[in-house]
């Protein structure tokens, strides 16, 4: 049986996409009879979490409190992963820390990069940004491949020009595991936002611009976001599962990433859309969706720029009207499942076993 090791940075529990999508990622390979093990390096305790959802899995948790302790985390879980001796080594992309060079020169290592460091790092002049410049090539260059969730990212020079062998698959979801929620045929249009706080690309700011213009309907924002005045904006906090697709499915249309500009990119496959398309609500977004290069009929893609809001408010109407009562079909997203990403995902794996 061949072995995956993965290795990864998180700070979020249960109710967070990327901590889905491991999940989702470590079952599709164990069901296809790989053996994994999981190393979590965190500033919270979560390793209760994290073996409630893989309790078959062998999961390895590392802790820290501090810069200093952050450091001695990852060489700690990087002696771990060594000690596996897997076939190959899975590597949610993050700041370098020491260990790092050593793991990729002994084992092949496969980064899954999902977005553009280098920018977004430096969306504030912080010592991190100054860091990740200066040390970020000595993984890259040792990598054995890279997978990117875009293909925008895939020919970013910041990624090219370490020639590292690579394949794109954005993310996905697990269909079966979702409801298709029945259509929703009274009350005001109702919009949902789902996401952090604190993300500037989320373009938050245009929601409640947006809330402004329509005081007719209603807008549910989900996550850590700070109360708003607009009587009709409510904010829910961060929620569960359960509790998140029960306020959805009195939703009319969900509303994606509006601003992703700010981070100088133009192209994403965020998780939160995935599952809204699953859940059967159309959606609005500011950017280029990978699995939808042509668009959809139940995708409205604005331009991505600072007004796009306000220069197609008339279009944004249009499209809540046109779907009241209605519902994404689970024939059209069928390309979204986790089963189709992960077989290709694992097809690369092999490619880069047999190459190493």
């Amino acid at each position: 049986m061949k072995k995956i090791t993965y290795l990864l940075h998180w700070n979020e529990g249960a109710k967070s996409g990327v901590f889905k999508k491991v999940v989702q990622q470590v079952t599709t390979w164990q069901a296809n009879g790989y053996h994994v093990s999981i190393h979590v390096v965190s500033a919270h305790d979560l390793v209760d979490e994290w073996r409630q959802h893989l309790p078959d899995t062998l999961i390895f948790f590392n802790r820290y409190h501090g810069p200093y302790s952050r450091v001695k985390a990852w060489k700690t879980a990087v002696a771990q992963a060594l000690r596996q001796s897997p076939d190959i080594v899975y590597f949610r992309y993050d700041l370098y820390m020491p260990g790092m060079v050593r793991l990729a020169q002994r084992l092949p290592v496969i980064a899954e990069i999902n977005t553009d460091d280098v920018h977004e790092f430096c969306l504030d002049a912080t010592p991190r940004c100054y860091y990740n410049r200066l040390t970020r090539g000595k993984i890259l260059k040792n990598l054995a491949g890279m997978i990117f969730v875009t293909q925008e990212l895939a020919k970013n020079p910041h990624f090219a020009r370490f020639k590292k062998p690579y394949q794109v698959i954005a993310n996905g979801a697990t269909l079966d595991d979702i409801p298709l929620l029945p259509p929703v045929h009274s009350g005001p249009p109702r919009l949902a936002f789902m996401g952090t706080g604190g993300q500037p690309w989320h373009g938050v700011d245009k929601v409640l611009w947006l809330a402004e213009q329509a005081p007719e309907w209603r807008f549910d924002l989900i996550g850590a976001h700070s109360p708003t005045e607009h009587p009709n904006v409510f904010t829910h906090g961060v929620l569960d599962e359960g509790a998140y697709r029960q306020l959805l499915s009195l939703v009319d249309v969900a509303i994606g990433t509006l601003a992703l500009h700010r981070k100088g990119m133009n192209e994403a496959c965020p998780l939160k859309t995935r599952e809204y398309l699953a859940l059967g609500l159309p959606v609005i977004i500011g950017y280029n969706d990978t699995d939808f290069p042509d668009g959809a009929p139940f995708l409205l893609r604005l331009p991505n720029t600072e007004i796009n809001i306000v220069k197609h408010l008339h279009e944004i109407k249009a499209f809540v009207a046109a779907w009241r009562g209605k519902r994404v079909q689970r024939s059209d997203i069928q390309h979204l499942d986790v089963g189709v990403k992960e077989t290709k995902r694992l097809s690369f794996f092999e490619t880069i076993m047999r190459t190493s």
